[in-house]
């Protein structure tokens, strides 16, 4: 199997020159918060794939001319998920690795079977150049392994492609640790032992990576010798709808951003893609003038189709609350969105509990974005003399 990996470095700095061209030209530093420590992400003048990691603090005593930026993680999966929407056109299997922590965001290809369609390969190549935007500054990787073409990827000069030739543990042998996905502590630990590259780590055997790192330090090995046996996991392009609106002073007063969330839900409605169809989730978006952004995520009790009935929802979730700055813009994203246009029920009252049941499970993990742990006894050795094995706990099934 052949993958390609796609690393772009700069996709927190292109957002932001998208957000406002007046920061072209200048040096933006993108930090993240996270844990109440707040660290440098990206360096617009620096698209180095190992960047140091900096603390906002350090980095100002180092850049002090620099602007800084909170990072606008909704607004950066938006873009990366626009172009592996593009990416699907040419691969049918990618997958997508959104790092905010980080300047290292990839999307993985499986290129297996396309070099029948695309003759020569490089046209291959320049299709998938040609499918990202010009200001997306990207790195491609191509490699028989999902990590190799990941550290080809990084090695790669900005706007071109390293193709693995030779066998991956040779390719690898002279790189450092600093490629492998594991934390910065195992990382240390590696230095500590005098393992700076991937070629030490291979040199050893593994049951004496596994005794000192456990089971880390078998993945560890098994990457060095350019063992890879993880597979792709698919990307699904999931349709929404999303309207904007701007507005040319800020506003603070509620009756006004009320307002304008009804203007872009209607507008929202009136999307052709929503024609005679049902949404169930709504993801309301504010930036604030302080470069802030206040996100609020409503799930519908019953999927809607009207603006009357999802404004009625929205007010209530936005009532009383508090902003810390001046509105510039809103944003609404519709997804979860259904062909549902009536329901059924059962003239049997069991029945009707249990799909009840099952569209509460249903509305539970649509606002927990995970499958809700919710399970039901069934019989498995009702004849057995040990009460733990009468019975046992298994999933409910949606």
């Amino acid at each position: 199997m052949k993958f390609a990996c796609i690393l772009i470095t700069n996709l927190a700095t292109a957002c932001e020159h998208r957000k406002n061209i007046d920061l072209y030209g200048k040096q933006l530093l993108i930090f993240h918060e996270e844990n109440n420590v707040k660290t440098i992400i990206e360096n617009s003048l620096d698209s180095h794939i190992l960047l140091p990691k900096l603390t906002l603090k350090e980095a100002s005593y180092k850049y002090p001319h620099a602007v800084f930026i909170p990072s606008d993680k909704i607004y950066y999966k938006q873009l990366l998920h626009s172009i592996a929407d593009q990416l699907l056109l040419i691969s049918p299997l990618i997958e997508i690795d959104f790092q905010i922590s980080s300047n290292q965001n990839c999307i993985y290809m499986n290129l297996s079977g396309l070099e029948k369609i695309y003759k020569p390969y490089k046209t291959l190549e320049e299709h998938i150049l040609n499918s990202i935007p010009k200001d997306i500054e990207v790195r491609i990787g191509v490699s028989n392994e999902k990590f190799t073409s990941y550290v080809a990827a990084a090695i790669a000069n900005p706007s071109k492609t390293m193709t693995v030739k030779k066998n991956s543990k040779e390719f690898l042998n002279d790189l450092s640790v600093d490629f492998l996905p594991i934390n910065s502590i195992l990382k240390k630990n590696l230095y500590e032992l005098g393992i700076n590259t991937l070629g030490k780590i291979a040199s050893f055997e593994l049951s004496h990576m596994q005794a000192q790192f456990g089971v880390t330090g078998k993945a560890v090995w098994e990457l060095a010798n350019g063992i890879d046996k993880t597979n792709l996991k698919p990307y699904v392009k999931k349709h929404s709808v999303t309207e904007k609106l701007f507005f040319e002073r800020p506003i603070s007063a509620m009756s006004i951003l009320t307002s304008g969330v009804e203007v872009i839900v209607n507008r929202a409605f009136l999307n052709p893609y929503m024609h005679n169809r049902y949404v169930r989730l709504a993801t309301l978006n504010i930036n604030m003038t302080n470069n802030c952004v206040w996100s609020k995520t409503i799930v519908f009790k019953e999927s809607v189709k009207s603006t009357k009935k999802a404004m009625f929802a929205i007010k209530t979730a936005i009532n009383n609350t508090i902003l810390p700055g001046e509105i510039e813009e809103i944003s609404i994203t519709f997804s979860a969105i259904s062909n549902e246009s009536g329901k059924q029920y059962s003239m049997l009252k069991n029945v009707r509990s249990q799909d009840q049941l099952r569209e509460n499970i249903l509305q539970l993990s649509k606002r927990l974005r995970v499958k809700p742990p919710i399970y039901k006894i069934k019989e498995v050795e009702p004849w057995s003399r040990i009460p733990e094995r009468r019975h046992a706990l298994v999933d409910f099934e949606i």
